[in-house]
């Protein structure tokens, strides 16, 4: 079975994860630091639980990137792009820190009992299921974790 937000384990291994973290681990790739991160995903995850409106139909390249991504690949690979909305670097310092891993912990915490649908398009995937919500936002906390040696 994907590891899955939605799923108790699934969001318990990640905060534990996240609760190794230091202010002063070192990314293994990127530029972020590790407080930077942390609102990156908080960003992220905040994004999720907001939702937007579906606008456009998912394209076959979109659809394809979703099966490799969610269903075929392991983990997320190194230095993709994402939204730019969601980009961090140069605007936290490093003292904010221990808040932005309470708001992580926080977001993570909501996902296993969140009953409404996930409603939002994927920036790389289209329009994805609140599943594939699930999985997708595991998929990226692990990434960044590991990004972070944890």
């Amino acid at each position: 079975m994907k590891k899955n937000l939605l799923i108790k384990q699934s969001a318990e291994q990640i905060i534990h994860r996240v609760k190794q973290l230091q202010p002063d681990s070192k990314s293994v790739w990127g530029k972020m630091n590790a407080a930077e991160m942390l609102l990156h995903c908080n960003l992220c995850n905040e994004q999720i639980f907001k939702g937007g409106a579906i606008t456009k139909k998912t394209t076959l390249k979109q659809y394809l990137l979703r099966l490799l991504a969610l269903y075929i690949a392991p983990n997320f690979k190194k230095g993709i792009n994402g939204d730019p909305a969601n980009e961090t670097i140069g605007i936290i310092a490093d003292a904010n820190f221990e808040q932005q891993r309470a708001s992580f912990i926080q977001l993570i915490d909501r996902f296993p009992g969140h009953q409404a649908a996930l409603v939002l398009p994927h920036i790389a995937f289209g329009n994805i299921s609140t599943k594939q919500w699930g999985i997708a936002a595991y998929k990226h906390m692990d990434h960044h974790l590991r990004q972070f040696g944890v």
